[in-house]
């Protein structure tokens, strides 16, 4: 084949497939790094609004009681 080539470890290289092997690396790494498992996130609740302390306190209660009746 006529072009350029190189000798790598004793075998005839074209640059073709040094790019292949290139990209492919390049892509299998960058798999390899960004394929951990997923965290999954808590839900939040949102925030509390009640008008007094009682009130607020009531309305936690009532949530932890929910919580246990799932469980």
């Amino acid at each position: 084949m006529a072009g350029a080539s190189y000798i790598v470890f004793g075998r005839t290289v074209f640059p073709h497939q040094l790019a292949i092997a290139t990209l492919g690396s390049a892509l299998g790494l960058t798999l390899l790094a960004t394929a951990g498992g997923k965290k999954e996130s808590k839900p939040t609740a949102p925030p509390i609004v009640a008008e007094t302390a009682e009130e607020k306190d009531f309305i936690s209660d009532w949530l932890k009681k929910l919580e246990e009746e799932k469980k």
